[in-house]
């Protein structure tokens, strides 16, 4: 009854001049931001010349600005526009149209380098006719607006700011550029509405103020409060892509220390909350003095001392809790018989099932999870010669991957045993992992000393 109330008093949840700030768009000139033209990729250029041209209205948006801004170098240049997906796949030969809940266009360069272009969406018909929070959750999302709508149906301030190549101009309808120099993560519209429509975004929240050192708008960080629980509604495949990228960070535990505080991981994983909470007493409250924020920790300096990691190292570190229970037989024993260690998987995979459901993982990194908790016996034996099931052992696809996971374990646990054991099998450890996290010091664009609130 209260939402319906509420939904009474605020009808205008979908009419864009209602939501924005600034609803014919606050225009930054080149005298008033940091932006130039030739700190964007040249191809991301291309791509806006070539829908100008036939005449179609394109501007760079979302994070490339805001990154920009920051005087950080984007890891991405997304554009939105005007054209249709159809017509977008019509003018690029090296295009593809993806995603099922909002169709995009990846445009791929040189190096499957891919600039990602979208249409400008309208905004959400849920909001027209939801009569309660669970109403509100965008499943499809193909309807096409104009630009305002567009800013307004996006998730934070600080991620809605377009930019105009062809005269450097900051377009504003939502007070982001403001939000950036105050170094505050705020929702655009009512977080009543935003965060049940999209409960992802709550995750996005705490990525961004951890990666940035903003501080949450206290309406927004009402809001996470009261729809925590909304995470688990959320899509699979999202949710997944999301860890994927907080994984690549390389401050996964200053992320997931906040999502604890936050209570997002608990909402996430409850299974994993409850055994950490068994294990270590105020996990929530001191979560990087826990086994799983050692091991995070230990992951997240070794990604900074360019040492290879890849995100299913930090799926098992995640994982870890479900299976610690398990002692396992290692898979490159020849005494053992074969159907021992087909039990013993059977019995891991039934263990990482509630995980999977959780996270989304893909059949290979379930298989890659499953050979490196199965790989963790082997290094604890007592091994001082390179014996044939050693050398073969070392050739296996995911050794280096359960290595790892084997010396993070031992630093995190402080066994000096294991350490001195881990290090006969680093000799020779000199294969380059597959989606390896490498750590990326964002190279300045601009010098950050220079960056100054925006001039009125």
């Amino acid at each position: 009854m209260f939402f319906r109330i509420r939904r009474l008093l605020s009808r205008n949840a979908s009419n864009p001049d209602k939501i924005l700030k600034y609803p014919n768009g606050k225009r930054y000139y080149p005298d008033f931001h940091p932006i130039r033209k030739s700190y964007i990729d040249p191809d991301a250029i291309k791509v806006i010349s070539r829908l100008s041209q036939f005449g179609y209205k394109s501007y760079l948006v979302g994070g490339g600005v805001r990154d920009l801004i920051l005087g950080r170098m984007p890891k991405d240049f997304d554009i939105v526009t005007s054209a249709r997906p159809k017509e977008i796949k019509k003018l690029f030969g090296n295009s593809r149209l993806i995603g099922k809940r909002f169709r995009i266009v990846h445009i791929v360069f040189k190096g499957n380098k891919i600039i990602e272009v979208s249409t400008a969406r309208a905004m959400p018909n849920s909001r027209e006719n939801a009569k309660e929070p669970d109403d509100l959750l965008v499943e499809k999302d193909n309807q096409y607006g104009t630009f305002k709508e567009d800013a307004a149906r996006r998730d934070f301030t600080i991620n809605s700011l377009f930019f105009d190549v062809r005269n450097e101009t900051i377009i504003d309808y939502t007070g982001g550029y403001e939000d950036l120099t105050d170094k505050i993560v705020r929702i655009i519209g009512d977080e009543n509405i935003s965060l049940p429509e999209d409960p992802v975004r709550m995750l996005r929240a705490v990525k961004f103020a951890s990666l940035l050192d903003f501080e949450i708008d206290p309406k927004l960080q009402k809001g996470i409060s009261k729809y925590k629980k909304y995470i688990q509604k959320s899509s699979i495949p999202r949710l997944h892509e999301e860890f994927n990228k907080i994984f690549r960070t390389g401050q996964t535990m200053k992320i997931m220390e906040s999502m604890v505080h936050s209570g997002l991981f608990q909402a996430l994983f409850p299974r994993i909350s409850a055994i950490a909470e068994k294990n270590n007493r105020n996990f929530s409250d001191k979560f990087a003095d826990s086994y799983l924020g050692k091991r995070l920790s230990i992951a997240d300096r070794m990604i900074s001392e360019h040492e290879d990691l890849n995100t299913t190292i930090y799926y098992a570190i995640l994982a870890s809790e479900y299976v610690s229970r398990i002692k396992f037989l290692h898979p490159v024993s020849k005494d053992i018989p074969q159907e021992m260690k087909e039990e013993n998987v059977e019995v891991l995979r039934k263990e990482l099932h509630e995980f999977d459901q959780e996270t989304g993982l893909t059949k290979k990194e379930m298989d890659r999870l499953v050979n490196i908790y199965m790989s963790q016996q082997v290094f604890s034996e007592e091994v001082n010669e390179q014996k044939g099931w050693v050398r073969e052992f070392r050739k296996k696809e995911y050794f280096q991957e359960a290595f790892i996971f084997y010396k993070i374990d031992s630093q995190a646990n402080n066994d000096h045993e294991a350490i001195q054991k881990s290090l006969f099998w680093e000799i020779g450890l000199r294969k380059k992992l597959g989606d390896s996290i490498r750590k990326v010091n964002h190279r300045l664009v601009k010098n950050r000393d220079q960056f100054q609130k925006p001039k009125q």
